[in-house]
């Protein structure tokens, strides 16, 4: 399928608007094991349903396909069940979370000599991309790499420039809560896995997830070492790290994906001016 813009900037927006649903749960989940006041919750989970209900009239007008029908059912679901624990606020037995400071992270260690080897691992890591990327210049043909990067390489706006600023920081800090610190928790907490079990299974699952967006195994390749060193950094260091290694690395890309795009433009022109 060829590169469309107009697709493109849908996909982000819905994006946006996803992570931060999740984004607010996971607020209604630190205040629901942290707080005693229950208009903090009813406002978050209030917000939830806003947000899904505008995403809902502004689409209706353009009609669903069955699977979207589904997935609104499932998202007007959430802040119904988040309604419902806000009623058994007070009967823990029945809350359906796992108490929130039981999450892999949570807790810091603000130790500067594993941040030094874990950084300088990460940056290993985006040399070993940087050769990558020389090796293959054909990244951002039609069918390779991720459209999102090629998105913010291609006309350069400022309100790409905005989109830019919200969307990695947010999917970065989603991805992390999700992929290392929830599921890690889920796997430790109520399966009793060991942790490197756990890292691998996880690691596996976030490189084939990628693969869904990239169609590159490089790309997933990539992608699995990464969420092993983030789900380490987790553990030893807290859930700011593996965020900031994980922003870090996408920015990174990020340019590595403009040097090729200019690369690339600069031999086409050179080529024309020769015809």
């Amino acid at each position: 399928m060829s590169y469309d813009e107009s697709l493109i900037k849908n996909r982000i927006r819905n994006t946006l608007i996803y992570n931060s649903i999740i984004f607010l749960i996971f607020l209604f989940w630190f205040f629901y094991s942290t707080v005693e006041d229950v208009s903090i919750l009813l406002l978050m989970c209030t917000l939830i349903f806003l947000i899904i209900f505008i995403k809902f009239m502004v689409e209706r007008k353009y009609g669903f396909t069955t699977n979207e029908k589904v997935m609104y059912i499932l998202l007007f679901f959430i802040p119904f069940s988040l309604y419902i624990n806000i009623v058994l606020f007070h009967n823990a037995s029945l809350t359906i979370f796992i108490p929130f400071n039981n999450l892999v992270g949570i807790n810091h260690n603000h130790n500067f000599i594993l941040f030094l080897i874990y950084f300088s691992v990460i940056l290993i890591k985006l040399i070993g991309i940087k050769f990558y990327f020389s090796r293959n210049e054909n990244i951002l043909q039609e069918g390779r790499g991720d459209d999102i990067f090629k998105f913010f390489t291609q006309n350069i706006t400022y309100k790409k420039v905005i989109l830019l600023v919200i969307l990695f920081p947010l999917v970065a800090f989603i991805e992390e809560l999700i992929y290392r610190s929830f599921l890690l928790s889920v796997l430790s907490y109520y399966l009793n896995w060991d942790y490197i079990l756990s890292i691998l299974v996880i690691s596996i699952i976030f490189g084939l997830v990628h693969y869904s967006t990239s169609q590159n195994w490089g790309h997933v390749i990539s992608t699995l070492i990464s969420s092993i060193i983030y789900s380490l950094a987790l553990i030893q260091l807290g859930l700011l790290y593996p965020w900031i290694f994980h922003l870090m690395t996408n920015l990174t890309v990020l340019l590595f994906y403009s040097q090729t795009m200019k690369k690339r433009l600069r031999q086409k022109s050179s080529e024309n001016s020769m015809q």
